[in-house]
């Protein structure tokens, strides 16, 4: 910890949790012990029921169409 009350997450451990920037944390002590919990925002439920699909998303396999 450093003079201004700073923790450092080594790289490894963000990568395995998944951890960015300006993720924000719930602080709680347990047992003696900080506890620091990631609070990771609900999952976006997208619903495309309503979206009218055209032919290109429909394409044979092999074909693509890039930059038109």
């Amino acid at each position: 910890m450093d003079e201004r009350g700073r923790i450092l997450i080594p790289l490894y451990e963000r990568e395995k949790l998944g951890l960015k920037a300006g993720v924000e944390f719930d602080v709680y002590r347990e047992d003696g012990a900080l506890v620091l919990r990631p609070i990771l925002p609900e999952p976006l439920r997208v619903d495309g029921s309503h979206r009218k699909w055209g032919k290109e998303a429909f394409l044979d396999s092999g074909e693509a169409t890039f930059g038109e």
